[in-house]
């Protein structure tokens, strides 16, 4: 074997640890919000109540439960790359700007004006342009949501 090609194999070793690594820390970071969300974040911002079939923190418990479950798996068989995307990573946060923009509107005016804006601003950046598909999803959706929390759960939105 020649130096160049023993390079080569021990550089891309070395890639492949680094990249396994960045897999488990990220398996880490989201097993530690999971357990954040689990034993702080859910037990501090959920009522306590008495009446109704399925208590508030049901749902919230249950999907904090997956997370976890989840990114342990994550971080103890690691697949795949952990490669930093820029344009990527700018696009989320975009999202995450738009979702924090729509929580607001829902504290000024309320649900039901605030959630058919939302979905229809993340349905035209995700591409989204037929009319049919759009006039369903800004009119299905926040319906759907807003009848199984205020139907269903019995508990009032915003």
């Amino acid at each position: 074997m020649t130096p160049r090609g023993w390079f080569r194999g021990v550089a891309t070793q070395r890639i492949r640890k680094l990249r396994m690594t960045l897999n488990r820390i990220s398996g880490l970071v989201v097993a530690v919000f999971g357990i954040i969300l689990l034993f702080w974040i859910i037990p501090q911002h959920t009522e306590t109540v008495d009446y109704g079939w399925l208590r508030p923190s049901t749902l919230p418990i249950i999907t904090a439960v997956i997370v976890l479950i989840s990114s342990i798996v994550h971080f103890v068989f690691p697949s795949g790359s952990a490669e930093f995307d820029v344009p990527l990573a700018l696009r989320a946060g975009l999202f995450f700007v738009i979702s924090l923009t729509g929580l607001f509107l829902m504290h000024l005016v309320g649900f039901r004006i605030a959630a058919p804006l939302l979905v229809m601003v993340v349905m035209l950046l995700v591409g989204e342009r037929r009319p049919l598909w759009l006039i369903a999803g800004i009119v299905l959706i926040p319906f759907a949501m807003w009848s199984s929390i205020e139907l269903l759960l019995n508990r009032p939105l915003p």
